[in-house]
């Protein structure tokens, strides 16, 4: 069995082609000949096809079961370890497709897939820390005025998230102190529930949420699903408060604040909700070096 492929070739090239083999294809030629003929054909090609080029392929006895010869061509048989391949050449600046010159680099869809790719590599290594505030201790009636998020990418905070809510009840003066956000600003700069509740689903997705005592907060998010008829889906959380009580002894108690100072931690004297946030993650980070 043969094969050859040619282009730009001479129209009388092609005619005498006719002769030996069948065309199949514009410039695709296929037959069965004898070696000897094969390789007389071969060099009657070489010497007509002048600026052409042409590619043949032929069975033969090797692992491979077929060899191939080019003529004109940039792309050369190569030996690789005993296996013929073909070698491709780098693109030039001066290349071109079409008349436009090709420009070198990743196409872009193969940066949207490395993109991709990277994406859901770095996914598997984030994960989100979350910080509420709320009204008081009582997840029935009291309510979330700020929410804080983290998204953490394997060591390092990638992306952060923080609003206030307008949730209807009133902060309480020591809430006040402690984050130095009053009802006023509530009224002012707060969102409604419904989109407080979409933005934090849209921030977590499917990554794991690490809180310090973070099985509160997760029944202040539950409720508050409740009332905008949404509901949440984590599905898994990981308590650094548990992570505290078990790796760290001699503690006056279990504040965060406290945990902050065994670890040698600043403090800020407000302490909003994404301030608290960096403050688990940085606490996070010493447990896991325990």
């Amino acid at each position: 069995m043969i094969i050859i492929c040619i282009s730009n070739c001479p129209p009388a090239l092609r005619g005498d082609l006719s002769k030996w083999l069948s065309e199949v294809n514009t410039g695709v030629y296929i037959g069965k000949l004898s070696a000897k003929v094969r390789d007389e054909l071969w060099k009657r090609v070489c010497n007509s096809i002048r600026s052409g080029q042409a590619t043949m392929v032929y069975s033969t006895n090797n692992e491979q079961g077929y060899a191939f010869q080019t003529h004109n061509t940039t792309w050369i048989a190569a030996d690789y370890e005993s296996i013929t391949l073909m070698k491709r050449p780098l693109l030039s600046d001066s290349d071109s497709v079409n008349g436009s010159p090709i420009k070198q680099g990743f196409s872009k869809a193969s940066k949207y897939k490395k993109q991709w790719a990277a994406s859901k590599n770095r996914g598997s290594d984030s994960y989100v820390v979350m910080n509420i505030k709320t009204t008081g201790a009582d997840y029935d009636r009291d309510r979330i005025f700020e929410l804080g998020l983290l998204k953490i990418y394997g060591d390092e905070i990638g992306h952060r998230f923080q609003c206030l809510l307008q949730c209807g009840r009133e902060i309480p003066k020591t809430m006040t102190r402690l984050t130095g956000i009053s009802n006023e600003m509530l009224e002012r700069e707060g969102i409604g529930e419904e989109e407080a509740f979409d933005k934090i689903q849209e921030f977590i997705g499917e990554d794991l949420v690490v809180g310090y005592n973070v099985q509160a907060d997760m029944k202040f998010i539950q409720r508050l699903g409740e009332r905008v008829g949404k509901q949440i889906f984590i599905k898994k959380v990981r308590d650094v408060l548990q992570l505290v009580r078990r790796k760290v002894d001699d503690l006056e108690n279990f504040q965060l604040e406290t945990a902050a100072a065994y670890f040698s931690l600043d403090i800020d004297d407000v302490r909003e909700a994404l301030t608290d946030c960096e403050l688990i993650y940085r606490i996070y980070l010493e447990l896991n070096k325990l």
